[in-house]
């Protein structure tokens, strides 16, 4: 794994399930991989990627991979939530959670 894809990764986890994060609650996530314009065997990019919890991921009714239609009347699509995702890491680099006291 590139290395800005391992602080991508670690970005994701201090985030937090994304779908959690809207009702206010902490859970600790997975990293989803967003499949658009891949087959079962190509790999997505590790920059569409959002964070969730088991139950969102794949272990509920409202999961992603198990009620795709439910989980994005709840929660919006993967692309929103892609797009959510990138908005809170600009914030956690903003406020230095990894680089050391730089704020805006």
């Amino acid at each position: 794994m590139k290395k800005e894809h391992k602080k991508r990764f670690d970005q994701l986890r201090q985030i937090g399930c994304i779908a959690c994060k809207r009702s206010g609650k902490f859970a600790d996530p997975v990293i989803h991989h967003i499949r658009k314009h891949t087959g079962m065997s190509l790999r997505p990019s590790h920059d569409d990627t959002i964070p969730l919890c088991p139950i969102h991921h794949n272990m509920g009714n409202q999961s992603v991979h198990l009620n795709k239609k439910l989980f994005e009347s709840l929660f919006g699509t993967e692309l929103e939530l892609l797009k959510e995702t990138n908005m809170e890491i600009i914030k956690l680099e903003r406020t230095d959670i990894f680089y050391g006291g730089i704020e805006e």
